[in-house]
C-alpha cells in the first residue's frame, strides 16, 4: 500500500481501478479522518491548458450533483508534487456493474432492474441540473453492499474530449466504443438522450450477458449501427418478456428523437416491461428496423446499405385496351347524318306522275283554245286507260298528237 500523500491531505492506498486516462485509488482523507476514492488523471494532461480549463468547469459541475444515485465528488485540483490532476469522490464499498458481469455473465430481469433503476434517477438528476454524464457503462455504475446504487464519473468524458482526439481506446475514462451513441460517436451535439442510449446497452448487457454491437472502435461501431441491428433481448434469454426487449430497443434507437424523452421515462418504461406492458407505440421503426427480414434468429441480423428500404410492389391489373374515341358531332350534323341514312328515293314513278300532269295541262290548254275558236277543230277526246305508268304515258303522248295536227 502506497504511503504517498495527495495534496498533503489524502493518503493513497490500494488501487481500485485503472485506464488509459486515469487510475482509482482508495485513501485517506486524514482532515475529515474518512475513506474517499481518489482518481488520478494522467500525468500528461496537466500540460493541455484547453483540458485544465474544461475539468475545472466540468468537476464543479459534477461536485454540484447531490443526489442518493450520485457518487459525490468532494474535492478536485493539481497535485503540485506529482503533476497530476486529481478528483476526490464519495467511496462506495462494494462491486462495479462491470466486476459484476465478470463474476456473473448476466443478470436476471430484477437484479438488471434494480441497477438500471438507480442509474436512470441519477441521471434523472443530472440532466435536470444541465449535466450530461457521456460515459455512461457497467464500471461507472456501483453498488454497494448494502445495496445502494450510484453514478460516479460525471463530466469527466467531457472534459477529456478536449484533450484528445482519439477516443476510441477500449478501457479509457471515455468509455468503450460500445456504450457510446451514434451521435456522439460522429462527435456532433451530445444531449441527455445520449445517456440514455448508453444506460440502454448497459441494460441490453446485463440482460442478454452480451453487448448489443461486439465493436473495438467507433468506426467499426458506426458500420455495425448503420448495417445491422441487435437481435432482441427475449430472442437470447427467453425468461425476458417480450414488452421489456422492446423497451430496451427503444433506447438502442441511432436516432435521439427516438428515445425515451426522459431517464425517468426510460425508468417507467422498463419497470411497466417486465410487468408486460410495452412501451407506447412499440419497437421504434427506423431505417434499421423497417428492414427487418423474415428470419430474425440470428445474432446480428444483416441490413441492406440502402439509404432508403425497397418499396413493397402491389399487384397490377391486367391492361385494359384503349377504348375507341367517341366521336361528338356538332349541331347539324346529326341531321347530315339522318340524311346520309335515309335510302335514295326512286325517280321512276316521280317521272311518270309529272308526265301525267303534263299532259293534263296540255290537254287542258288544247281545249280551253279549241274551245275559243268556236269548236271548229273537233278534238279527240279519247278515255285514257293503263294498267301501268308507261302505259299511260304513252297514251297521253298520242292523244297529244293527234289533238295538235
Amino acid at each position: 500500500m502506497s504511503s504517498s500523500l495527495i495534496a498533503e491531505r489524502y493518503e493513497l492506498g490500494e488501487r481500485l481501478g485503472y485506464g488509459g486516462m486515469s487510475t482509482v485509488q482508495v485513501a485517506l482523507d486524514r482532515r475529515l479522518e474518512r475513506q474517499v476514492a481518489v482518481k488520478l488523471l494522467a500525468e500528461h494532461l496537466a500540460d493541455d491548458d484547453q483540458f485544465i480549463t474544461r475539468f475545472k468547469r466540468e468537476a464543479l459541475s459534477a461536485a454540484r450533483l447531490v443526489h442518493p444515485n450520485i457518487v459525490q465528488v468532494f474535492d478536485f485540483g493539481l497535485d503540485e508534487a506529482s503533476g497530476r490532476y486529481y478528483i476526490v469522490m464519495e467511496y462506495i464499498r462494494g462491486r462495479s456493474g462491470a466486476e459484476i458481469l465478470k463474476d456473473e455473465t448476466r443478470l436476471n430481469v430484477e437484479d438488471t432492474l434494480e441497477l438500471v433503476d438507480g442509474a436512470c434517477r441519477g441521471l434523472a438528476h443530472a440532466h435536470r441540473m444541465g449535466v450530461v454524464h457521456r460515459d455512461v457503462k457497467p464500471g461507472n455504475i456501483l453498488r454497494s453492499d448494502d445495496g445502494a446504487v450510484k453514478l460516479a464519473d460525471f463530466g469527466i468524458a467531457k472534459a477529456l474530449s478536449a484533450a484528445t482526439s482519439q477516443i476510441t481506446q477500449v478501457g479509457s475514462v471515455l468509455g468503450t466504443a460500445a456504450y457510446l451513441a451514434p451521435e456522439q460517436a460522429a462527435a456532433g451535439d451530445v444531449g441527455p438522450a445520449a445517456d440514455l442510449y448508453g444506460l440502454g446497452v448497459v441494460t441490453y448487457q446485463l440482460l442478454a450477458g452480451r453487448l448489443p454491437y461486439d465493436a473495438n472502435s467507433l468506426t467499426e461501431l458506426a458500420l455495425m449501427q448503420q448495417r445491422a441491428y441487435p437481435v432482441r433481448v427475449d430472442e437470447i434469454v427467453s425468461e425476458v418478456p417480450a414488452a421489456l426487449a422492446i423497451a430496451v430497443q427503444r433506447a438502442l434507437s441511432l436516432e435521439p428523437g427516438q428515445r425515451y424523452s426522459s431517464a425517468e421515462a426510460m425508468r417507467f418504461a422498463l419497470h411497466d416491461g417486465a410487468r408486460g406492458v410495452a412501451p407506447a407505440g412499440g419497437a421504434p421503426e427506423t431505417a434499421s428496423t423497417s428492414l427487418l427480414p423474415a428470419d430474425h434468429t440470428a445474432a446480428t441480423r444483416a441490413i441492406p446499405s440502402t439509404e432508403e428500404p425497397p418499396r413493397r410492389l402491389r399487384p397490377q391489373p391486367a391492361p385494359v385496351p384503349p377504348r375507341a374515341p367517341v366521336y361528338e358531332p356538332l349541331h347539324d350534323e346529326p341531321v347530315r347524318a339522318r340524311r346520309r341514312e335515309e335510302p335514295a328515293p326512286r325517280r321512276g314513278p316521280r317521272r311518270a306522275l309529272a308526265y301525267v300532269l303534263l299532259a293534263a295541262l296540255v290537254a287542258a290548254a288544247l281545249a280551253f283554245a279549241i274551245g275559243s275558236s268556236g269548236g271548229s277543230g273537233g278534238v279527240d277526246i279519247t278515255e285514257v286507260d293503263g294498267g301501268s305508268t308507261s302505259e299511260v304515258v304513252d297514251q297521253m303522248d298520242r292523244l297529244i298528237d293527234d289533238n295538235t295536227r
